[in-house]
């Protein structure tokens, strides 16, 4: 039997964390659930366009602000969930599940105003990007902020993260809750049709890229925190690395999402060209922004190797989405791809430097079987560890679990037995919250930079 599950928080978007929520309302409505959002936003503010047909979209609270001059986004972002919040407490007939995304904060309010198990999902907590030090009026603003959100997330019933490496960023931020366990669920992904891409490939020729072209793939949205310049970097460190003849026949192809509605997004964007023209490498590097799925397969249909920049990445899709086009990937040797690319198989993993990203790169330039041989390895991983049906058969589990527990009480069906997810406890890396007993809830959390 289905259950009516709801999904809440502060905006849309076209981020990562937007695309495990999709895929997840994707999953969880094959499961045979009825799956709503409740999310303060207008119609027509950007999503994916695969949003699950005929699914309801409550938008209450989209006259709320994002922020002000860009300034004070977490208040409003509570704001903004807080009144989303209202309405789905007051939806009839009330849910089974709600499911609270990013803004944890407001969890102590819906414990009063709903039966319902409450779960936190947390991507990344955002304690750890935020201004430092906090000796002066910025301490005043954040520390009644960040007192909050770990109230909200004691409150919880369950808290999911996404990787071991964000379960140990949330103790970190939270050592009040440094006993409490963790679930980890790793998002998953479909591999894309290898046949599809090279049907579209001819639609996204360019003459700056001929057929003869060895493409290297920059994947990731337009953002600071990505570290894309790192990939120009290196691309310029290639150039004694390899002969002329062969760097002449490059091309770095950045390509991404790009939020025109963020201004540090634009402004990362117009740095990297900026940048490729300083080293005369304009001619080279490629822009694609905001690809369609179809351009996205075509262009990872061409490349040679995919390039991931990000120096923390709380779990990061890409990798994923490289390997299970066939591709090997280079990445960061911290953070999330120490979770998901198997070194020497489906890809390698360095310091991030453009000595050794380049170097990392040479090896596939010079050895393009490796390439191909790597590439197949990482398409099992992902068919095998990393499918999206795993992800949602996961989350199906856990939905279960809570919605056959009363509220506030802990359940004691295993979840390594019916979900597979991975139970994260600080000693066993594995447990439950309990409403009544904050000091052994789950820690988690997205929250938006204030």
């Amino acid at each position: 039997m289905g259950l009516r599950i709801a999904f809440l928080r502060p905006r849309l978007g076209i981020g990562e964390a937007e695309r495990l929520i999709v895929d997840a309302a994707h999953e969880l409505i094959g499961k045979g659930h009825d799956v709503a959002f409740h999310v303060p936003v207008a119609a027509g503010a950007p999503a994916f366009d695969d949003m699950p047909a005929g699914m309801p979209v409550h938008r209450a609270g989209g006259w709320v602000p994002e922020h002000v001059g860009g300034r004070l986004r977490l208040p409003f972002a509570i704001a903004r969930t807080l009144a989303a919040a209202r309405s789905l407490a007051s939806t009839r007939p009330g849910y089974d599940v709600v499911i609270c995304d990013v803004v944890p904060h407001v969890i102590p309010w819906l414990t009063r105003r709903t039966s319902a198990p409450l779960l936190s999902l947390g991507h990344f907590p955002d304690l750890p990007l935020t201004r430092t030090p906090r000796d002066d009026w910025y301490g005043w603003y954040r520390g009644p902020l960040d007192r909050w959100q770990s109230q909200g997330l004691a409150a919880a019933d369950r808290i999911l993260v996404n990787s071991r490496f964000t379960a140990s960023a949330f103790r970190d931020a939270f050592p009040n809750l440094a006993s409490a366990p963790l679930v980890v669920v790793h998002p998953g992904i479909t591999a894309p049709s290898r046949a599809a891409g090279r049907r579209e490939g001819h639609r996204y020729k360019t003459p700056a890229v001929g057929d003869d072209a060895i493409v290297l793939l920059a994947m990731g949205r337009f953002d600071p925190r990505k570290n894309l310049p790192l990939a120009i970097e290196a691309f310029d460190a290639l150039r004694g690395r390899v002969a002329p003849d062969v760097f002449a026949h490059m091309r770095l192809v950045f390509i991404g999402r790009l939020d025109t509605r963020v201004p540090e997004a634009c402004q990362v964007r117009e740095a990297l060209e900026q940048d490729a023209r300083a080293r005369r490498l304009e001619r080279q590097v490629i822009f694609v922004e905001s690809p369609t799925d179809a351009e996205q397969a075509a262009w990872l249909d061409r490349a040679l190797v995919v390039v991931y920049t990000p120096k923390a990445e709380h779990f990061g899709i890409v990798p994923l989405e490289a390997m299970a086009a066939g591709r090997p990937v280079v990445a960061v040797n911290h953070g999330g791809p120490l979770e998901t690319v198997v070194v020497g198989k489906t890809g390698l993993l360095c310091e991030a430097s453009p000595d050794a990203f380049a170097s990392a790169i040479a090896r596939f330039v010079r050895e393009p079987e490796l390439a191909s041989r790597m590439g197949a390895e990482g398409r099992a991983h992902v068919d095998d560890r990393f499918s999206r049906e795993r992800f949602g058969d996961q989350l199906d589990a856990i939905v279960r679990q809570l919605a056959a527990s009363r509220p506030g009480q802990p359940t004691d069906q295993p979840l390594s037995k019916t979900g597979r997810a991975s139970l994260v406890h600080p000693s066993s890396q594995v447990g439950r919250a309990d409403r009544r007993a904050p000091e052994r809830s789950r820690v988690s959390s997205d929250s938006s930079s204030g």
